[in-house]
């Protein structure tokens, strides 16, 4: 498989994986019938035939779940860039294969340990996809300026 099937596939990943974080997100607000938006407390209220009430507040999974999500945005974006960069300079797909696969699992991992409130293990796996970025940047590099 060429390097950039491998990114496209780990960025497929990726994008099921944060779309998985959203749908638990909406199974919170279902859940437990809290909404912040009013027009979101009536529709769902009428839909569901129970009463919801408005609330100032997210329940805290979907808080969780949202600044989960953030902290996609601020890495997602930039692993891939640099990886895809990676692939269409023509870097070994093994080496690749090894930065893609690590970073993924290991926003996966971040996610499932950060919706279930779970320390170190959380920060462990941001590291990991830290360095999984840094090496991709770095080896990027070196192929940058090599003769």
């Amino acid at each position: 498989m060429s390097i950039l099937k491998l990114w496209l596939l780990c960025t497929i990943f990726l994008a099921i994986k944060m779309w998985a974080n959203a749908l638990v997100q909406a199974y919170a607000r279902f859940h437990y019938r809290q909404f912040v938006n009013p027009e979101d407390t009536s529709l769902v209220g009428q839909l569901m035939g129970k009463p919801c009430l408005p609330t100032t507040q997210e329940h805290s999974l979907v808080q969780r779940g949202d600044r989960c999500w953030r902290n996609d945005l601020e890495n997602i974006p930039m692993f891939l860039l640099i990886a895809l960069g990676y692939g269409l300079l023509g870097g070994s797909v093994a080496w690749g294969a090894v930065y893609l696969g690590i970073f993924a699992i290991a926003r996966i991992a971040h996610t499932l340990f950060y919706l279930a409130g779970l320390q170190p293990w959380r920060f462990l796996a941001y590291l990991v996809g830290v360095g999984a970025t840094g090496a991709v940047a770095v080896h990027s590099l070196a192929l940058i300026l090599r003769p």
